[in-house]
């Protein structure tokens, strides 16, 4: 069965999906960036401004992904799946282990994070939608 030239409506939303994930992203190193600068020991506020860096390539990485994935890409689809859920999976064990320690990384912080990974869980199964699969073959 040849690949339509435009994605179904699954393959849409997942796209969608994954963006807004990336956006909260976005927000959520904002935020982060911005109470790291605050932390008066450099070690730690160079910690976390490099832990921003690095989550902001992982999100560009996701942006790169999603729009292969649009495109027909089932490489794209896979990999997103694949980090989207180990992602997700960290997130929440992160947020869980955080909260069994009683550790508080602030409300904010947790919001974002859980919000994200039910943007990323979302997406993926989007993505594995019937009209999605036959989008891929």
């Amino acid at each position: 069965m040849p690949t339509p030239t435009s994605p179904p409506t699954s393959v849409h939303r997942s796209f969608q999906l994954w963006i807004a994930a990336v956006v909260v992203g976005v927000l959520g190193s904002v935020f982060s960036l911005a109470t790291s600068a605050t932390v008066p020991n450099g070690y730690l506020a160079a910690g976390g401004i490099v832990g921003v860096i690095i989550g902001l390539l992982f999100l560009a990485a996701l942006v790169y992904l999603a729009l292969r994935m649009r495109q027909g890409e089932n490489w794209a689809r896979m990999a997103l799946a694949i980090l989207g859920g180990i992602s997700a999976v960290f997130t929440v064990v992160g947020v869980l282990l955080t909260a069994g320690l009683g550790v508080s990384p602030g409300g904010i912080s947790t919001i974002v994070s859980l919000l994200q990974a039910a943007l990323i869980i979302a997406a993926i199964i989007f993505a594995f939608q019937a009209p999605a699969n036959a989008y891929f073959r």
